[in-house]
């Protein structure tokens, strides 16, 4: 096989090849480390490579058991025919046995490999175990050759950490991916891999899925078991991909409660639902408003023009459309989901000093980092607890929209990929950040409001992600519009909680009638 042929296949293509014995796990595994090999040193989205651990798991798998695969894959596809004509799900789901894949550097542990969260804070520290999505992914066979790039803990939608250097964009290098699975959705962009771990607390799924012209779906809170809480309940782990049958086999893999988990769900398969059409004539609420224009903050055009072609394309399928108003203000991002997100910036940093067994040493964090952390340590109980329950006041407003709208639909960013680099602090205010943690004025600085002024350009940048995230329903970013420049951008639907086959079906539907998956940058 070549790597055109390879780059060729979806994950469940590949899977069936291999099933089929028409091409080996080995031989799949060497194209995607010759590809990584060859863009990794320009695009930075690989961090650490388990190459040989990778070789011997694929070459540990006997004909055998791909004989197996293969009747698997058959029974699978029958039992789905037959839900689907029974009008009932299947707890099947297609094989992935043998796809090479990549993990996110990011709370998932990987067994015997460094886990960085994308900081210095982190160094040297091996983890022990596999999470329970990762022990997943290796009882269904896709062979892990690495881990993805991050910001430091995942808390920006761009990926630049001082750990581990900038991922960039294949479409346009100078251009981030996205964050905070940026790694992920570089290497999935660029044919390392078709399929990689991505984790969302505020976009960070759709965001590289939008920057990189891929699908991306935030699914329902708790359907995949988490590595560990975060931000509130507003993490989800997901994944990053060319096409929206690969993300429901994958879901049928880690999804479904696990012992302890905080918000059990119901298994599903996620596959049948991709087996039959959605419902006809969805109520899809379409807004291209920017949240913050109170601010000055506005939608680029080419991302305005995406959603109205969007609804275009929705409305030529039979569903109705209605521009609408959407329940959020400026209040919800600086009042409401920030002091959960410093809160929870300061936990990281306590779990960093857990596993070091010591204090973090200066230089450990990012500048912007140790501001968090200190205005997470500052934070006012009553002031975090208030934030927690605005999000459920803002779950229950969503909940009144999606009483009359099937679907919500937005951009998925105000404006294309930015461009690396952007929101590096300007000097003088890395010299006020600098002095304001030193010598203790973090109080101050929130104070006077300089917290929401450095907030409020990345809120005005992706200000359309985190509501989901707050009320926990599905949202998904659909690649269906390039920009005048060139560089993809995504649309955001947003489905109501536990509606992911819906959401499924629905972007199975506009992949079919506006296909992205040739789209590819070289």
């Amino acid at each position: 096989m070549t790597f055109e042929e390879y780059r060729a296949q979806d994950a469940c293509g590949l899977a069936q090849l291999i099933a089929t014995g028409k091409v080996k796990p080995a031989e799949l595994l060497e194209l995607a480390i010759g590809r990584c090999e060859e863009v990794n040193p320009e695009l930075g989205a690989v961090v650490y490579k388990r190459y040989e651990q990778a070789r011997a798991e694929a070459d540990a798998a006997p004909a055998a058991k791909a004989k197996a695969a293969a009747l698997a894959l058959a029974a699978a596809r029958a039992a789905v025919r037959t839900a689907v004509r029974a009008g009932k799900p299947s707890a099947e789901s297609p094989a992935l046995g043998g796809v090479p894949f990549l993990v996110k550097d990011l709370a998932l542990h990987v067994s015997n490999t460094p886990l960085s969260c994308g900081s210095r804070s982190y160094s040297g520290f091996v983890s022990s175990h596999d999470s329970p999505a990762v022990r997943r992914v290796r009882e269904a066979g896709l062979l892990i050759l690495g881990k993805t790039n991050v910001p430091e803990f995942g808390i920006t939608p761009y990926t630049e950490s001082k750990a581990l250097g900038p991922a960039r964009n294949p479409w346009n290098t100078e251009h981030t991916p996205g964050g905070s699975s940026g790694g992920s959705g570089a290497a999935v962009a660029a044919g390392i891999v078709p399929l990689a771990t991505a984790s969302d607390g505020g976009g960070s799924i759709r965001i590289p899925a939008s920057c990189c012209g891929l699908f991306g779906l935030k699914p329902s809170r708790g359907r995949v078991p988490l590595a560990t809480e975060g931000w509130g309940g507003g993490v989800a782990e997901g994944c990053l991909s060319r096409s929206v049958r690969d993300t429901a086999a994958y879901l049928d893999v880690v999804a479904g409660p696990a012992a302890g988990d905080f918000y059990p769900t119901p298994k599903e398969s996620f596959s049948a639902a991709l087996q039959q059409a959605p419902p006809q004539g969805l109520r899809i609420g379409f807004s291209a408003a920017h949240p913050l224009a109170e601010f000055g903050a506005k939608v680029h055009a080419d991302c305005r023009t995406a959603v109205l072609d969007a609804m275009k394309l929705a409305t030529g399928l039979g569903h109705v459309v209605e521009e609408i108003d959407l329940p959020w203000t400026s209040e919800l991002y600086e009042r409401d989901f920030l002091p959960v997100v410093v809160a929870s910036t300061a936990v990281e940093a306590a779990e960093a000093e857990r596993v070091q067994g010591r204090r973090l040493r200066s230089g450990e964090l990012e500048t912007n980092t140790r501001l968090m952390v200190q205005m997470g340590k500052a934070l006012r109980a009553d002031v975090y607890a208030a934030a927690l329950q605005r999000w459920n006041a803002t779950a229950r407003a969503f909940g009144e929209v999606h009483q009359k709208y099937d679907l919500i639909c937005t951009p998925t960013l105000a404006e294309p990929p930015a461009s690396i680099g952007r929101f590096a602090s300007p000097a003088l205010e890395e010299l006020v950040i600098r002095a304001a943690t030193s010598l203790g004025l973090t109080g101050l600085f929130m104070r006077v409001g300089l917290d929401k002024i450095m907030a409020r350009r990345i809120f005005q940048y992706m200000p359309f992600n985190p509501p989901a995230n707050m009320t926990g329903a599905p949202a998904a970013s659909l690649p269906l519009a390039v920009s005048a420049t060139g560089l993809p951008i995504g649309v955001q639907f947003m489905a109501p909680m536990g509606a992911d086959q819906l959401l499924l079906s629905f972007s199975a539907q506009l992949e079919q009638a506006q296909p992205w998956f040739a789209r590819i940058p070289h």
